[in-house]
């Protein structure tokens, strides 16, 4: 049985594997491997720790997320949040990155985004944001994601938000085609200086 709930303070282990397992697609041109220069087993400790806050409005904490669970084991996950809700959302960001790293490694990780600035998009104030996005592997193919999309939509209707946004590397084919289907369309794309036909695209839906 498939059953979805909000994310607690006990899933922040499962939580921190989702988002590095997120951009681990082979499709990234920036990830958090490439920002602190470790591999996803080194990182899991610190993001566990980190996404261990009670700010939200942002996808480094669980409180913004949302669990899939295969008869009660979780198995998928998905970051929503209102953009500006609780301020900046990248702002938010940095303070909590700040509590899982020192203050060096995130300036170098701050020094890396910047040499890719050309595909940053900025989110838009008012706005569902969806991040973070992944299933165990074992899990795929049972159709999870569209539980959690579903879920993110009536979300997004609670807060009072009429348009859902969603950033997708442009070379990831199979997802942007999933959201298509879905219903989103794509309406910006910043491509990148160093990795010939990618970038980010900026995907919305109305709803």
């Amino acid at each position: 049985m498939i059953t979805v709930r909000k994310a607690e303070k006990t899933d922040c282990h499962f939580l921190a594997r989702i988002i590095l397992l997120a951009e681990s697609t082979g499709f990234e041109i920036t990830s958090y491997t490439g920002m602190f220069g470790k591999t996803t087993e080194e990182l899991v400790p610190s993001f566990e720790k980190m996404i261990d806050n009670d700010t939200d409005g942002h996808p480094l904490t669980y409180k913004s997320y949302l669990i899939a669970c295969v008869d009660g084991i979780p198995a998928s996950a998905i970051s929503v949040y209102k953009e500006g809700e609780f301020g900046d959302s990248n702002h938010l960001m940095t303070g909590a990155l700040m509590t899982g790293f020192d203050r060096k490694s995130v300036a170098l990780a701050f020094g890396f985004l910047k040499n890719h600035g050309d595909i940053t998009i900025q989110k838009t104030p008012g706005t569902l944001q969806i991040d973070c996005v992944a299933t165990m592997p074992e899990y795929r193919g049972k159709g999870l994601l569209k539980e959690l999309m579903k879920a993110a939509e009536q979300r997004g209707k609670e807060l009072n938000t009429g348009e859902i946004q969603i950033q997708v590397w442009k070379k990831n084919e199979g997802a942007v085609a999933a959201y298509e289907k879905a219903g989103y369309k794509i309406v910006k794309e910043m491509m990148s200086a160093v990795d010939e036909g990618n970038g980010k695209i900026l995907m919305i839906k109305n709803i």
